[in-house]
């Protein structure tokens, strides 16, 4: 059995899965940034400032989500359009490599492009809060890390295996809840028998090799630039604090119910129990290769890392995608042997199911392709879908607020100047091209229950050496499940009155743009 694909083959089905990706994905375009794709994307942009991340902005996400926005803006430059554009780039990158690693597996063509387009619409079914995010992002790395393991067990090199480790290793940069699938693999390399046990030994340490040093780039990148305690801090102590205020806060209503879902009635849930029958049949067949040992690790890492967070928003989902859908692939492989004897019966099958979960998951389709449409007809602008599409469902969010709040600051500033938003809207930063005065992008650091004087203490210092020009407060921003006070900006104000005197003191009241209160520098 032919478990590789020609260069023909590669590139024909490299073409359909991009044409499929432009036709499912172009809906992505007509969306904005939410909050945290502006933080990752400001935090991208002070990088390329030579402004190393957690010393001039905090965020508690792991670095690699900053570095590969700082990427996207390196080659793309710097708009939410072409950030969407690189991110539909990135997907069919990963669907095209779950096609090679489902070919491998399975040798099934009709499987290898199905479930890989099936990816693609999993993906951007999701709206602008949910896609571009980091579960989302390290699909490609965690892919191309298990490709290059399945091809290093079907022809062994010593370069895959290194790279395998740099691949994951990135991956784990951009999200360290994948953390499980490197204990697990380094077992499964361990008691892998189709090499001799010293060969096993050198696969083990070439592997971890790649992510030791991908690690230790990253410490002494810190480390050089004066960064490795504010990013030691946020990363060990800081986001902690956090995961524990979210825990207090997080209604366990909530939780049950999309646990209930996940299992039983969402999108994903036949692929799931599809994996579970290719889980069990492979351990009945006893056909426990490495391969297949290889993808259920990957599954079971990925559903560790949804869980483990446990707060199941939207895009938590993506990390689950690519594996249960390449395991689905070796559950319909096991149920087309056991239907040898009936194809169409198979076939059948299959094609009800996926058409079922296809009409099932297509309804977030039908907004998205009016927007698309109705921009491409020329009846309304990039500006206009963005504010269609740009808000929560609470109303805490919309980017048509941000957007006044962007045309007020670039009227009344000029670049060198710098602002500060008491509230949680980095995108204000962002769109208008202004610099925060503080590390603190957002407020809540300053004010969640916890020990936070060492903060409050290093943004007075700041805020004192160099006044912002304008200072913006949110309100009716409720902030619960981050601070773990159920109150908005504005009202948190008087929970740090060191602040709340300069702004009385040394600004005077502008205007409202909706839900921002504006106040500019007085001029003595």
């Amino acid at each position: 059995m032919r478990l590789s694909l020609s260069n023909r083959q590669l590139i024909v089905y490299g073409l359909v899965i991009l044409a499929a990706s432009i036709l499912i994905g172009s809906v992505s375009l007509m969306f904005p940034f939410g909050r945290d794709q502006a933080i990752y994307a400001y935090a991208g942009k002070m990088l390329l400032e030579g402004k190393i991340n957690y010393l001039y902005v905090f965020d508690l996400k792991p670095p690699g989500i900053h570095f590969l926005f700082a990427f996207i803006q390196l080659i793309m430059g710097e708009s939410m359009l072409s950030a969407r554009i690189f991110d539909l780039i990135w997907q069919c990158t990963t669907a095209f490599i779950m096609l090679v690693i489902i070919y491998k597996l399975t040798a099934e063509k009709f499987l290898s492009i199905t479930l890989s387009v099936f990816y693609i619409f999993l993906y951007y079914r999701n709206d602008y809060w949910h896609t571009l995010q980091t579960d989302g992002s390290l699909n490609l790395l965690f892919a191309i890390s298990v490709l290059l393991l399945l091809s290093n067990y079907f022809s062994h090199s010593f370069i895959k295996l290194f790279f395998a480790g740099i691949a994951f290793s990135a991956a784990l940069l951009i999200k360290y809840t994948i953390i499980l699938f490197l204990p697990l693999v380094i077992v499964l390399m361990l008691f892998d028998n189709k090499f001799i046990l010293s060969l096993r030994i050198k696969n083990i340490l070439l592997y971890s090799g790649g992510i030791l040093i991908s690690g230790l780039f990253i410490l002494l990148l810190y480390y050089f630039t004066g960064a490795l305690n504010a990013f030691w801090d946020i990363q060990t102590i800081q986001t902690p604090l956090y995961t524990k205020i979210a825990y207090e806060t997080e209604l366990q209503g909530f939780i049950q119910k999309q646990l209930t879902k996940l299992f039983l009635f969402s999108v994903f849930t036949p692929f799931i129990y599809l994996s579970i029958f290719a889980m069990l049949a492979t351990f009945i067949k006893r056909k426990t290769s490495f391969p297949q040992l290889l993808l259920f690790i990957w599954v079971i890492s990925a559903l560790f890392s949804l869980i483990v967070q446990w707060k199941f928003y939207y895009y938590h989902f993506l990390v689950i995608i690519p594996p249960v859908l390449i395991a689905s692939a070796i559950g319909f492989s096991y149920l087309k042997e056991f239907f040898k004897n009936y194809k169409k019966v198979y076939f059948s099958i299959a094609i009800v199911l996926l058409a079922v979960i296809f009409i099932y998951g297509f309804k977030p389709y039908l907004t998205s392709y009016s927007s698309l449409i109705s921009f491409l007809n020329g009846k309304s602008t990039l500006k206009d879908e963005y504010i269609k599409n740009g808000f929560t469902s609470d109303s805490v969010f919309m980017i048509s607020k941000t957007f006044k709040a962007v045309e007020y600051i670039k009227i009344n500033s000029s670049e060198s100047d710098n602002v500060f938003v008491w509230g949680f809207d980095p995108l204000i930063y962002y769109l208008s091209g202004r610099n925060c005065s503080s590390r603190f992008i957002y407020n809540f650091p300053l004010l969640w229950k916890g020990e936070n004087t060492a903060f409050r203490e290093e943004f007075i210092h700041v805020i004192e050496k160099n006044y912002p020009k304008i200072i913006i407060v949110a309100q009716n921003d409720p902030l619960q499940y981050i601070s773990g006070y159920n109150e908005d900006s504005k009202h948190l104000l008087n929970r740090f009155p060191e602040f709340n005197k300069i702004l009385a003191e040394k600004y005077n009241y502008r205007t409202n743009a909706e839900d921002y209160e504006i106040y500019e520098l007085k001029s003595w």
